[in-house]
C-alpha cells in the first residue's frame, strides 16, 4: 500500500472521529472559558463596585452628618442663607471637608445643589458649573444614593486608564433619630480611585484566561501527538495487512493454479486414455472388420473432440479476450446459438421457448463472438439440467439504460449451498465438466460491464439473468475503447 493511500485509509477511519471531537472540544473549551471570564470579570467587578459603594456610603453619610452639624445647621440657626460665594463659608467648609477626608484614599469630593449646580469642589476650577446629564445625580436628588464606576483616560494607552467609583449621595437636614427623612438640600459627591483594585480583577481574569489558553494548547498537543501516533501505528498495520493480504492472494493464486493443473491433468487423461484404449484395439486386430474400425474411429473422435473442448476451456478461463465492443441485437446471438444447436434440441427432445421484447430493440454494446460463447455455455449449462427434456425459456427485459437476458430452464436446480459457488472456478455437479463454463461466462459479461446472477430452487429448475449495458451506453463504449458498428 502507497503512503498517500495507507493515510487515506487512517483519515477515514476512528481517528478522524477523535480529531473532530479534539477540534469541538477545544471550541467547546474556549467558549466555555470565555463566558467563565465574562462571568468572574462581572462578578469581580459587581464585587468591588458594591464594596466600594459601601465604603462611600458610610464615608458620605458621616460627612453628611458632619457638614450639616458643624456648618449648615450653624448657618440655618443663625438665620443666614448659604452662599458658598462668600468667603468665609467656602473656607469653613473647605476646612471640615478636607480635615474629615485627610489621609483616606478619596480622589475628589463636590456638592451640587438641587439645581444641578457645583456649589463647592475639592478640585476648585468645577466649582461653578452645572453637573452633566444624564447623570446618577437626578437619582440622588430623589433620595437614593447611586454608584456607579467608569475609566478615566489619562494617557492614550488604554492599559493606562484610571477607574474610578462615583457614589451620589442626598444631602439632608438631620432630624434626630429619623434623619433619613429630613429634607434634601443637596447631593454629596464621592468619587474614588480603585485603579489598583480593578487592576488586580483584571489581571486575575486574564491569568484565568492565559491558564486556560495555556491548558488547551498543551491538551492539543498531547492529543496531536497522540493522533500522529496512533495514525504512524494504523499505517504499520495497514502496510503489515497490505502485505499478509498480498501474501495470501499469492497462496491463494498457487493453490488455483496447483488446482488447474490437477483438474487439467484429470480431465485430460481420461479422454487420452480413451483414445489410446481404442487404437491399441485397432493396432492387435490384423483385419478388423469395418463396423469395429467405425465404431472405435468414432470413440477416438469424439474424445479427441472432448479434449479440445477441454482445453479451449482451459484457455478461455486462463487468457480471457478484451471485448471488441460494437452495437449489437441480442435476437441475433441467440438465434445463432439456436441455429448451432439445433440438433442437440432435437435430440433432447427440449422445447425452446423465446417471445419477442416488449416495446423495444434489445441493442447492446458488446463482442458478438464473446456474447455468443456465453450464451452457448448458458444453453448447454441448462441443457444438461434438464435430463429428460424440458423447456428452454429466454426472456428479454429493458432496465433503463441496461437490458437483461434471462435464461430459464424447468430441471433439477440447484442446492442452496451450491448457489454461492455456480461461478467459481473448477466447481462442478457434471462429472464430465471441468467447473469452468460458468465462470467463463462471468469473466465475458464482467468483461462488458455487465453482471450475472442466479435464482433457483431444488426441482424447480433455475434461472440465470445477464444484464449488459444498452446501446446507448456510448460513455460506456468510448471509456473502453469500443466502437459502434452494425450488428454482426
Amino acid at each position: 500500500m502507497k503512503r498517500e493511500e495507507a493515510r487515506a485509509f487512517v483519515g477515514a477511519g476512528p481517528f478522524r472521529l477523535l480529531k473532530y471531537f479534539i477540534i469541538s472540544g477545544f471550541a467547546v473549551i474556549a467558549i466555555v472559558t470565555f463566558l467563565l471570564g465574562a462571568f468572574l470579570y462581572t462578578r469581580n467587578v459587581d464585587t468591588l463596585l458594591k464594596g466600594a459603594e459601601n465604603y462611600a456610603r458610610l464615608l458620605a453619610e458621616n460627612l453628611n452628618y458632619n457638614i450639616y452639624n458643624g456648618f449648615y445647621a450653624p448657618l440655618k440657626a443663625r438665620g443666614v442663607r448659604m452662599d458658598l460665594r462668600k468667603w468665609d463659608q467656602f473656607g469653613s467648609l473647605d476646612a471640615l471637608i478636607k480635615d474629615f477626608t485627610y489621609g483616606l484614599n478619596i480622589q475628589r469630593i463636590k456638592i451640587i445643589d438641587p439645581s444641578g449646580k457645583i456649589i463647592y469642589s475639592t478640585e476648585y476650577d468645577l466649582i461653578g458649573k452645572m453637573e452633566e446629564k444624564p447623570s446618577p445625580f437626578e437619582r440622588a436628588v430623589a433620595g437614593r444614593d447611586v454608584t456607579v464606576i467608569r475609566e478615566v483616560k489619562t494617557t492614550p494607552a488604554f492599559w493606562q486608564g484610571t477607574w474610578v467609583t462615583e457614589t451620589y449621595y442626598p444631602l439632608r437636614e438631620v432630624t434626630g433619630n429619623f434623619w433619613m427623612l429630613g429634607n434634601i438640600y443637596g447631593v454629596i459627591q464621592v468619587t474614588q480611585d480603585v485603579s489598583q483594585q480593578y487592576g488586580m480583577v483584571y489581571r486575575s481574569i486574564i491569568a484565568i484566561i492565559l491558564a486556560a489558553v495555556g491548558l488547551m494548547a498543551f491538551m492539543f498537543v498531547a492529543l496531536t501527538l497522540i493522533v500522529r501516533r496512533g495514525e504512524q501505528i494504523l499505517l504499520e498495520r495497514a502496510r503489515e495487512q497490505k502485505r499478509l493480504e498480498e501474501q495470501l492472494q499469492q497462496s491463494e493464486k498457487l493453490a488455483s493454479i496447483g488446482q488447474m493443473v490437477a483438474t487439467l491433468a484429470h480431465e485430460i487423461r481420461n479422454p487420452l486414455g480413451i483414445i489410446k484404449s481404442s487404437a491399441e484395439v485397432l493396432l492387435k486386430k490384423e483385419n478388423p472388420d469395418a463396423g469395429r474400425i467405425k465404431k472405435f474411429s468414432g470413440i477416438i473422435v469424439e474424445e479427441s473432440t472432448r479434449l479440445s473442448a477441454i482445453l479451449t476451456d482451459f484457455l478461455d478461463f486462463a487468457k480471457p479476450r478484451l471485448p471488441d465492443l460494437k452495437v449489437i441485437d441480442l435476437r441475433d446471438v441467440i438465434a445463432k446459438v439456436r441455429n448451432n444447436l439445433e440438433q442437440e434440441i432435437q435430440a433432447r427432445g427440449i422445447r425452446w421457448v423465446q417471445p419477442e421484447p416488449a416495446g423495444f430493440e434489445p441493442l447492446v454494446a458488446g463482442d458478438v463472438n464473446l456474447l455468443y460463447q456465453a450464451f452457448l455455455n448458458m444453453a448447454i449449462n441448462a441443457f444438461d439440467a434438464m435430463d429428460d427434456g424440458g423447456t428452454f425459456t429466454i426472456t428479454l427485459e429493458k432496465q433503463d439504460s441496461r437490458v437483461s437476458v434471462n435464461f430459464a430452464d424447468d430441471g433439477h436446480g440447484i442446492k442452496d449451498e451450491e448457489l454461492a459457488k455456480v461461478f467459481t472456478p473448477f466447481f462442478t455437479t457434471n462429472e464430465m465438466g471441468t467447473g469452468l463454463g460458468l465462470s467463463v461466462v462471468h469473466n465475458i459479461v464482467t468483461a462488458h460491464g455487465g453482471e450475472v446472477t442466479v435464482a433457483s430452487k431444488p426441482g424447480a429448475g433455475a434461472v440465470f439473468t445477464v444484464v449488459l449495458p444498452a446501446e446507448n451506453s456510448r460513455e460506456y463504449l468510448a471509456g473502453n475503447g469500443g466502437r459502434v458498428g452494425d450488428a454482426v
